[in-house]
């Protein structure tokens, strides 16, 4: 459950990403780029629809979507840029597997389980849908607890993956790029998982 709730806040393909060996579950579904640094809040998400998420406050300030048209993707993916792609995959996991040991012993310690977390975040999304047991006070308070304590993780989870992107020196938008054409370009797949099994094998 736990999982189920990172994979939310953080995006599936970051979450599901078990080795490099698996990078074909990387290219799974496509709401990766919005999920690392434009997923919303629990108190956010009660007044905003799940796929309209918000940025932090602690993110740099963005022209807005339709400030400017949009560039067309370059479809030429450079040896440094694959390269590039696979370290920035590796550390984004490895930051999501400490989130996800963090957020365990959140959990653990406020003496809350994912799944209740759960049921009574979708009640404070839903009225209508109500927990069943009800939300006792008590419960209520670590509900509260917990949310403070994931939403402060979310931001410095955010941050170490801006400062991914910012060492790799590839701009997210170029990662967002690259993981689209990975999808569709099965030779730039077998590139980047070649370069994913070389890394691995010299570890």
């Amino acid at each position: 459950m736990i999982k189920k709730f990172l994979i939310e806040k953080f995006g599936e393909a970051v979450v599901t990403m078990e080795k490099p060996s698996m990078f074909k579950q990387i290219l799974v579904g496509s709401s990766l780029c919005a999920g690392l640094w434009m997923v919303a809040s629990p108190a956010q998400a009660q007044s905003s629809a799940p796929a309209s998420p918000a940025p932090s406050d602690s993110a740099p300030a963005e022209p807005a979507p339709d400030s400017a048209p949009a560039a067309p993707a370059n479809r030429e993916v450079s040896e440094s840029e694959v390269e590039k792609f696979a370290s920035t995959i590796k550390q984004l996991r490895t930051i999501q597997e400490d989130a996800e040991r963090q957020a365990s012993e959140i959990f653990e310690a406020e003496q809350l389980s994912g799944e209740r977390f759960s049921q009574i975040l979708q009640s404070q999304r839903n009225p209508q849908t109500q927990p069943t047991p009800e939300v006792s006070e008590e419960e209520q308070q670590q509900f509260e607890r917990v949310s403070t304590q994931l939403e402060e993780l979310r931001q410095s989870t955010r941050q170490r993956f801006d400062q991914v992107f910012q060492t790799e020196q590839l701009p997210r938008e170029r990662f967002a790029q690259i993981l689209t054409l990975a999808q569709q370009d099965a030779s730039l797949r077998e590139r980047i998982q070649q370069e994913l099994n070389g890394s691995e094998q010299q570890q």
